[in-house]
């Protein structure tokens, strides 16, 4: 081969790397990963799902979008996680909402005690709610999917609760929230409000004498070998916003934004569906191991008890009187 035709081939080779480089240089381009923050453990239904959604996500994107889930608060708390997602740190997660109500103060009305009656009930008005708030959180720098129950709180403790004159006088634990401290106020309790962490030596130093919270953690984190008394009461549904960051998700094309959310909404109910039945798992294991479960069948004396919490953060929660009557009326 003589040396003009040789310069010929090894131009167009030249050519052709260059072309597939630039190709491959394109398409790493157009793989947008995320980082979905979530502070339960591995092995946890909702760990378990959002996995599942982070296979079927790419799947459908064909690679597009590749998202990764770090449990255990491997990424920071839940407020860590809510303000890396305004500034672009963390892509997406799942945030109790009372954590975002300082953002959307709307969503304190899933933390009014019993306006959700049962499961299916919660399913819905949850799923009806995160509609009309999807812009409030939007305009907060939040992209929100969809709202998931994490159970039903029940009160834990080391005294057995039967009816409302039992928690009088004694030290409630509560969640940082201003609704929560003023529910168990109306209750005549003592709330001290105390971060998650703190609980189980809060309950052995006996710096209180009970706390709300899901059956599953019940036995996961041990407060049976703490509190040994669980009443099944169901005053309050403890409820997640799973989110994406407004600043990720607008730079997603539009398909990919649609295989998202549709994605994201087609695995909820299985996230339901998988915590109820762990949720009855380990109440059965609390019990082998030793706890004391009691049901309250009567709960009108303490409705009766809370009644004035729907009044007072009804006018105070934004729209909240119509949400109330929309969700009372499912």
């Amino acid at each position: 081969m003589n040396k003009a035709l040789w310069a010929r081939v090894a131009k167009r080779t030249v050519t052709v790397m260059a072309v597939g480089g630039f190709a491959m240089s394109a398409h790493a381009a157009d793989v947008h990963k995320g980082k979905f923050s979530t502070d339960v453990q591995p092995g946890h239904p909702k760990v378990v799902s959002f996995e599942k959604f982070g296979k079927l996500v790419k799947e459908r994107t064909k690679g597009g979008v590749d998202i990764a889930v770090f449990p255990s608060s491997q990424l920071g708390g839940e407020m860590e996680t809510a303000d890396g997602m305004r500034l672009g740190s963390i892509e997406m997660g799942s945030i109790t909402t009372s954590v975002l109500a300082s953002w959307v103060p709307e969503v304190q009305i899933l933390d009014l005690p019993f306006l959700l009656r049962d499961d299916a009930h919660a399913a819905k008005a949850t799923a009806w709610l995160a509609d009309q708030l999807a812009p409030k959180f939007e305009a907060q720098g939040f992209r929100l999917l969809a709202f998931t129950i994490n159970g039903a709180r029940q009160p834990m403790s080391t005294f057995p609760i039967r009816k409302v004159e039992d928690v009088a006088g004694k030290k409630m634990r509560v969640i940082q929230s201003p609704l929560h401290i003023a529910l168990w106020k109306a209750m005549g309790t003592n709330p001290v409000p105390i971060p998650a962490p703190e609980i189980y030596t809060s309950l052995q130093t006996r710096v209180v004498d009970f706390f709300d919270n899901t059956p599953t953690n019940y036995l996961t984190f041990k407060f049976f070998e703490v509190a040994p008394y669980y009443t099944n009461l169901s005053h309050v549904y403890a409820v997640a916003a799973w989110v994406a960051g407004d600043q990720w998700f607008k730079k997603l094309p539009a398909a990919d934004q649609k295989v998202v959310v549709d994605t994201a909404r087609e695995i909820v109910p299985e996230i339901h569906k998988l915590l109820a039945e762990q949720d009855a798992a380990s109440l059965a294991k609390t019990k082998e191991m030793g706890a004391t479960l009691i049901s309250i069948d009567d709960k009108g004396p303490w409705q009766a008890k809370m009644a004035p919490i729907w009044d007072e953060y009804g006018k105070k929660i934004p729209g909240g009187t119509e949400m109330i009557k929309a969700i009372g009326a499912m």
